[in-house]
């Protein structure tokens, strides 16, 4: 080995093994240094108390011995039979009223009332229409071949024609034919034979009566000599077949030989016919829309029933009203009770609160329904939100009874889902509040138990291995421990609500790196220092 390669590998050697022992310090001292990791307290990154876990339901508004008279803007009140703290049985009468417009209001009241019944028929005969639409499709069709036979002929042949312009030689041409002077000497008009003497003279012709006097016509004068011809090339050289391409020429041999020259032919219609195999093609089936436009279009139309069905409710409510307005025009106690409040009638109008209110101890209840996805999220003395579709003024109401059976038809906002079950429960409101017997109230409410379940985390804490979830928490040692978290629905795009792993009073750790691990030591950090504020 020559000394000068011999130095430069063990120069090498050397600085690959100190090279080695620096890198391996490197790393010894990066471990040695090691930073906690950061953690951060769950409730600056988390949603606790979320509110979007509520539901809606409506319902028409009942009493129990409680009496509110309103008057509308076609009532004229006459007069009042009551005042405040008198005692009253049912049938007392309240007030008098006059009932000349609520007689033309009722006729209105009836005329809507059948519109809209009409309306819902045609609505429901609509839905049907859409129920029964299948979605469109197509089909492949091949049609039989059958019927259709291309018998090949030997070419050239002559198709027809007489050699003229105007009605050249048609021939059937083959693809590999081939023109020769011999066969081109061919395609002239047969000059006919010249007619021997006649024995005897042949007599004058006697002209036809009429035609005394008129030149006979002349014949058509045929040069011999020219000649039109007119290759054509079908497909299977088949007289039936489609035409693959085909050549006019002009053929002259007035000066001893055949020249030949081309010219653009027009086919007759007889040459140009052919009959071809059918090709397959795509059938239309259905309807005109695809499965998820008639999906869409049922989901609409069933929404429009439900909100016509709402509204004819409403209707008949208002309609109910009317008619015991123009009874005979006196509103009478329908409780035993005391006359709490009595107003002016104008001013009652006005401020849409009852002239008249009798209390017999009870109050208002709504009765509506829950999905059974949601029972045991929503307890009996929970408190709800009502809001009245007339004033749309919120009050509070109790839920004072969960029925433990489902009922089949509920007026349920709160899933969405036609699949599950409703159970109907009940809500009480106080006699103070303001609403009034057979309206519809909307009733909010929570179906978040607060044990846990409504603990929404940022995405960006949670990681997900081989289909579980999980996040790195601060144990009560101080260090970072690997732990597997049960998710629900996601919100916003941005949260995961956590059901189970951690608490709002634990630290997860941040960004994720490699020194994220199992007994990792940790330190608090702050949203400022997170964001960098």
């Amino acid at each position: 080995m020559p000394k000068a390669l011999k130095r430069f590998l063990i120069t090498l050697l050397i600085v690959v093994l100190v090279g080695g022992g620096i890198v391996g310090g490197l790393i010894l001292y990066r471990d040695l240094k090691k930073e906690p990791v950061k953690v951060y307290a769950v409730t600056d990154f988390a949603m606790t108390e979320y509110w979007g876990d509520s539901s809606q339901a409506y319902g028409m508004v009942t009493t129990d011995k409680l009496q509110d008279v309103f008057i509308s803007d076609t009532q004229q009140v006459s007069e009042i039979f009551v005042e405040p703290g008198q005692t009253v049985k049912v049938g007392d009468p309240l007030l008098a009223y006059d009932t000349t417009l609520s007689d033309i209001d009722l006729e209105q009241a009836e005329i809507n009332l059948q519109k809209l019944r009409i309306t819902l028929e045609d609505a429901k005969l609509e839905l049907d229409n859409i129920i029964n639409m299948r979605p469109h499709y197509t089909i492949l069709i091949t049609p039989d071949p059958i019927g259709v036979e291309y018998i090949p002929q030997p070419t050239p042949s002559l198709i027809s024609g007489s050699g003229t312009q105007e009605d050249p030689f048609y021939y059937l041409w083959g693809a590999d034919d081939t023109l020769t002077p011999a066969l081109a000497a061919q395609w002239f008009p047969v000059k006919p034979a010249e007619p021997e003497e006649p024995a005897e003279p042949a007599p004058e012709p006697v002209p036809e009566e009429g035609t005394e006097g008129e030149p006979a016509p002349e014949e058509p004068q045929i040069n011999y000599n020219e000649s039109y011809v007119v290759l054509i090339v079908r497909q299977y050289n088949a007289l039936n077949a489609p035409i693959s391409a085909y050549w006019g020429l002009r053929l002259d041999k007035s000066s001893g030989e055949v020249r030949i020259g081309f010219y653009q032919p027009v086919l007759s219609d007889e040459i140009q016919q052919f009959e071809v195999e059918p090709e397959p093609y795509y059938q239309d089936y259905g309807s005109a829309y695809t499965a998820a436009e008639l999906a869409q279009m049922r989901a609409e139309k069933e929404q429009e029933i439900k909100d016509l069905e709402v509204t004819i409710q409403l209707a008949e409510v208002e309609y109910a009203r009317l008619q015991n307005e123009v009874n005979d025009g006196v509103i009478r106690a329908t409780i035993d009770g005391t006359v709490k409040d009595v107003l002016d009638p104008d001013e009652a109008y006005m401020m849409n609160e009852p002239v008249i209110h009798v209390s017999g101890g009870g109050g208002y209840y709504i009765d509506v329904a829950m999905s059974e996805l949601e029972l045991g999220t929503v307890t009996v003395g929970q408190t709800v939100e009502v809001m009245s579709w007339e004033t749309y003024s919120p009050v509070e109401g109790t839920i004072v009874e969960i029925s433990e059976y489902p009922v089949n038809n509920a007026n349920s906002w709160s899933n969405g889902n036609t699949n599950v079950s409703y159970y109907p429960f009940r809500v009480f409101v106080d006699e103070s509040a303001q609403l009034r017997a057979n309206e519809y109230v909307d009733v909010t409410y929570q179906n978040t138990v607060q044990d846990g379940n409504s603990l929404y985390l940022e995405n960006q804490f949670i990681r997900t291995e081989n289909g579980r979830s999980y996040v790195y928490v601060r144990n009560e040692e101080g260090l970072l421990e690997k732990r597997t978290v049960q998710t629900g629905r996601s919100l916003y795009g941005s949260y995961t609500q956590i059901r189970g792993g951690i608490t709002a009073e634990d630290y997860v750790a941040f960004p994720y790196g490699k020194d994220v691990t199992d007994g990792a030591e940790t330190s608090e950090s702050t949203v400022e220092e997170f964001y960098g504020w």
